[in-house]
């Protein structure tokens, strides 16, 4: 077991509300989050919810010197891990429902790419409607938002509305499920408006 994978675990004990999730993303889940950057484009790339930085550092592979990658953290202790194991990255300690404050305060208040693996599950109703506020309020028009949601939490009523409710925000929604994930996983791909005016 890796440092990030038991760093991960570790939080995950020590806040299981926060930290949301039974084991840390899988390569083959990254890799399909990182298939989503178009190298070479200028991209800024924002994580939310990065945990051991599976994904973070699938994403990193990808991006080229033109680009750039934040990691938004709300848990401390990921937060000072990150840090320590990787210097290349812009970790930003803080909440994402105040994404459009924490980006602009990075000088990158706009994002072509966001990837969150933030868990849905035990994320009110309301705090969802937030979320997805502050999300596509930073999206640059045509933007695509990624999402990590598990198939064991799928049937789960607060799930089944924000599967709806990803309609409502996001001019386009599909999905692709990633079998070889433990567990296995589906990323959904949100694709904003390419009118500025249209939530």
């Amino acid at each position: 077991m890796g440092r990030d994978t038991r760093r991960f675990l570790a939080a995950a004990c020590r806040t299981p509300r926060e930290i949301g999730a039974i084991a840390p993303s899988g390569r083959h889940l990254a890799a399909c989050a990182a298939a989503l950057i178009r190298p070479g484009h200028g991209q800024t790339v924002v994580e939310l919810g990065p945990g051991g930085g599976v994904i973070t550092d699938a994403l990193h592979q990808r991006l080229t010197g033109a680009d750039t990658l934040l990691a938004i953290e709300r848990n401390e202790t990921m937060a000072a891990h990150l840090m320590a194991t990787r210097p290349w990255l812009d970790v930003v300690e803080g909440d994402a429902a105040d994404l459009p404050a924490l980006l602009a305060a990075s000088d990158h208040p706009r994002a072509d790419l966001i990837v969150s693996a933030l868990p849905w599950s035990v994320i009110p109703a309301a705090d969802q409607h937030a979320l997805l506020t502050a999300i596509t309020s930073v999206l640059n028009p045509g933007g695509v938002f990624a999402t990590v949601l598990t198939l064991p939490v799928l049937p789960l009523p607060i799930i089944r509305q924000l599967r709806q409710r990803l309609s409502g925000y996001f001019a386009a929604v599909t999905y692709r499920t990633v079998w070889r994930n433990v567990p296995p996983a589906r990323l959904y791909v949100c694709t904003a408006s390419t009118s500025p005016d249209m939530p």
